[in-house]
């Protein structure tokens, strides 16, 4: 037997061996997976900032931690293309203090008790770049609701309420339409009796979060659109050993409906409102291509600009610029039995 030709045969069979076992380790694949995050904490912030309420700037600071769930999936298309379904949401939200404080007050002006839940869909579709990276395009959707309750004076409550009095005073656009209200008996105090001097308008309507702040609801909704990258060594070694995964992504809101109950309506916006930002990353161990599990962290972000809108001479409605952002890290299984 000729050795030499053993050696090249062996030699031959092996490449073809590696070549044939590549596929699972090296080549770009687009396969379909579903994951399901049982459990996470999430670790929520949010602030509002009204640049002139009564002359002063007002901010308010919330903070808390919430247990939320994940989910979603990835499908393929064709060859390039998939999309991406991914949704969160809170599953028990818990009470915390917010903090309100005026420019040039000491103290803060009020507080109460804050909820907070955080919903998102996105639909987003991928394009790979066949080396575990791809790019994304599509909807992003949001819900933060909240309720706020427990108002409670603080230590500048008194000088802010001073203010506020001193502001309609020397403000004429305010105080006229109050001074023509008084003189007609157009307003009445809260046991239903008619007011008939401005001293008598001012101690009815005096800054007093106790007795003048109501149980507050709020929903902001916003559908928008969103772009960003992607990479899942998944899609280039599915079989078992180490995953990880991480994205990207920055948009706009192209529709924006905010309801609170302190209004009488709604308030609604198209394009050009804020921005929305998030993140994502994931390690974990793939048994087969068939079932994994990650151990993943997400962030998100939104801006909203001021919406303000006047409805009559002494009342505008102000829903002020907010911020909002949240951290969560859960736990998920990944699965495709196809």
């Amino acid at each position: 037997m000729d050795l030499s030709a053993s050696r090249l045969s062996l030699v031959a069979a092996a490449a073809a061996l590696s070549t044939v076992s590549l596929p699972s380790y090296a080549e770009f694949q687009n396969r379909p997976f579903s994951v399901f995050g049982a459990f996470g904490l999430e670790h929520v912030s949010y602030s509002e900032h009204l640049k002139n309420f009564g002359g002063k700037e007002v901010d308010s600071t919330f903070t808390s931690t919430n247990l939320v769930q994940r989910s979603g999936g990835y499908t393929a298309a064709t060859d390039n293309l998939g999309f991406f379904i991914n949704t969160g949401s809170t599953l028990i939200s818990n009470e915390a203090d917010e903090e309100w404080e005026a420019e040039g007050i000491r103290g803060n002006v009020q507080e109460d008790v804050a909820a907070m839940n955080f919903q998102t869909l996105d639909v987003m579709l991928a394009y790979h770049l066949k080396t575990g990276t791809y790019l994304l395009g599509g909807m992003h959707y949001q819900k933060i609701a909240f309720s706020r309750f427990d108002w409670r004076s603080a230590a500048g409550t008194e000088a802010f309420a001073d203010s506020l009095e001193d502001y309609i005073l020397t403000t004429p656009e305010l105080i006229d339409p109050i001074l023509d209200g008084v003189n007609n008996q157009r307003f009445k105090d809260q046991a239903g009796n008619i007011i008939t001097t401005l001293e008598e308008y001012f101690a009815a309507t005096r800054f007093e979060p106790e007795e003048t702040q109501d149980v507050v609801f709020e929903d902001a909704v916003s559908f928008g659109l969103m772009a960003g990258v992607g990479f899942d060594s998944y899609f280039v070694r599915p079989m078992r050993g180490i995953r990880f995964m991480w994205e990207l992504g920055l948009g706009t809101q192209v529709y924006e409906n905010v309801l609170n109950s302190s209004e009488a309506r709604a308030l609604t916006r198209t394009f050009g409102g804020g921005i929305d930002a998030m993140g994502k990353a994931g390690v974990g161990y793939q048994f087969s291509h068939q079932l994994g599990l990650m151990l993943g962290v997400d962030a998100h972000y939104s801006f909203r600009k001021e919406i303000r809108e006047k409805v009559s001479s002494i009342k505008t409605v102000i829903l002020p610029e907010n911020e909002f952002y949240s951290v969560a890290s859960f736990a998920s299984v990944t699965w495709n039995f196809k």
